[in-house]
């Protein structure tokens, strides 16, 4: 792959634009890094901060409203979980109940609940549940993400 570096000081906002000819795993893993630092706007009660898609442990809806849960503060976002799920699915969110989305990079480990249902710990100790109706396609997402891990080592 051919990769050019330019510095114009004329531009008013800095851009990288990717040219390919078929969308293979490199491409996919470069547009997957790229979207990592495309940036959210969160709002609570005094601020209105720049989020990274990485720093959000959790999303979650109540009342109509989306909240992005970083490590220590929360914020509302302009998203449904169902638009936020489709536009960063590949950066590791996955959905684990009806109103919740998790980050499975900020997962520290999981431990088995009652009722076939898991308890999900986050890097900043939160637990979550993971609904057993969404646990195959958890688990299956997070075999997929394992395997695509292994392929980048080969």
């Amino acid at each position: 792959m051919k990769v050019n570096y330019y510095e114009d000081r004329m531009i008013e906002e800095n851009h990288v634009d990717v040219f390919y000819s078929e969308k293979d795993h490199e491409i996919i893993g470069i547009m997957n890094y790229l979207q990592s630092y495309e940036i959210i706007l969160g709002k609570n009660e005094e601020v209105t901060k720049k989020i990274l898609p990485n720093d959000i442990f959790y999303l979650e809806t109540v009342e109509r409203r989306c909240y992005a849960y970083l490590e220590s503060e929360v914020y509302q976002i302009d998203f449904t979980l169902k638009n936020f799920q489709e536009r960063f699915q590949s950066n590791g969110f996955i959905q684990i109940g009806k109103s919740m989305i998790v980050n499975v990079y900020r997962i520290d480990r999981v431990k088995t609940d009652s009722n076939m249902r898991m308890r999900l710990i986050m890097e900043n100790g939160e637990e979550l549940i993971l609904n057993r109706t969404f646990k195959k396609d958890f688990m299956e997402y997070l075999r997929n993400i394992q395997e695509a891990e292994n392929e980048d080592y080969r």
